[in-house]
């Protein structure tokens, strides 16, 4: 029974991985496919920690916000593990996400919801005329499962519920992550991949779009800085979002004894988003979090803060 029971997780993470690892080729293939796509507030990271590093997390993620960068992060939880973030995004726009995660042995299940809205925005006819206001907000809500499925392998997967709604037309659907992490032989050395909103096209009356299909696979290494009585954390992201060029993610952190930590990082190939620099400070099992990230457009730099309670 027990072989058998091995058989089994060795055939799940063989199955998975080969599902991750297969889906990043065709995307990276299919990168610059030049599709249109819809609720693009998918592609807004979340986490101040996340944000500061450039959004560099696929191999790094391990609390609650896993439901995101990476689903096998959720078998890495610690008790519980909860997480609320605001980001002011560009000029009137907002992004909240609510995160809950907790641990059962092997395993780790989680929860969380995202909003992305904005102020009202006005309407004019075709002459100009002012017609009165209207407004639009995105909202996904995820529930996702992790498994420690042999020592230093991680699989993971979450469902999410779609909704897009502009002035009284709304379009719902959904979508499914897989992810996997891998702690290599190498000490502290981890590397993830996953493919993220996998589903199928979305629609607004008869007008269909599709959503943005993400790949993602990074690396992560942790260098103990003892001369400074803290760690080092650099990671590294290659991300394919659907209909666009591969973009790079880098970033490192530097945690003092676990009371505050600095970052830095920075997106390659994006159109506006480049440099991002964050700071935190905890103190028992609460942590708060601060990212600056800067956006080349008229239109403001974006702004995180994130509050984050570990219960074991």
């Amino acid at each position: 029974m027990l072989t058998r029971k091995r058989s089994h997780s060795t055939l799940l993470t063989i199955a998975l991985m080969l599902v991750v690892v297969g889906g990043t080729t065709w995307f990276v293939l299919d990168a610059r496919c030049d599709e249109v796509t819809g609720l693009a507030f998918l592609k807004i990271g979340v986490g101040a920690r996340a944000a500061g590093m450039g959004s560099a997390h696929v191999a790094v993620a391990s609390d609650a916000t896993s439901l995101y960068w990476n689903p096998a992060g959720l078998a890495l939880v610690d008790g519980w593990s909860l997480h609320l973030s605001h980001n002011e995004w560009l000029q009137d726009m907002r992004y909240e996400y609510l995160a809950a995660a907790k641990n059962w042995g092997r395993h780790g299940l989680g929860v969380s919801f995202s909003g992305l809205y904005m102020d009202e925005l006005e309407r004019y006819d075709s002459d100009g005329r002012f017609l009165g206001h209207f407004g639009f907000y995105d909202i996904a809500v995820t529930g996702g499962w992790g498994m420690n499925v042999k020592p230093g392998i991680y699989v993971g997967s979450s469902v999410k519920m779609l909704v897009e709604q502009i002035d009284d037309v709304t379009a719902k659907g959904f979508a499914v992550d897989i992810g996997t992490r891998y702690e290599t032989p190498v000490r502290n050395l981890c590397v993830g991949a996953g493919i993220f909103n996998v589903g199928p096209k979305m629609k607004f009356d008869v007008q269909e779009f599709n959503i943005p299909r993400i790949i993602s696979c990074g690396a992560a290494y942790t260098l103990p800085v003892k001369s400074w009585n803290g760690n080092l954390l650099v990671a590294a992201d290659l991300v394919s979002y659907r209909g666009e060029d591969i973009k790079t993610h880098v970033g490192a952190e530097y945690n003092f004894r676990n009371l505050a930590s600095v970052a830095m990082g920075y997106k390659f190939g994006h159109d506006v988003e480049g440099f991002s620099a964050g700071a935190g400070l905890s103190r028992g099992p609460l942590s708060f979090g601060y990212a600056y990230s800067a956006i080349g457009s008229e239109l403001g730099d974006a702004h995180r803060v994130s509050l984050s309670y570990v219960l074991k």
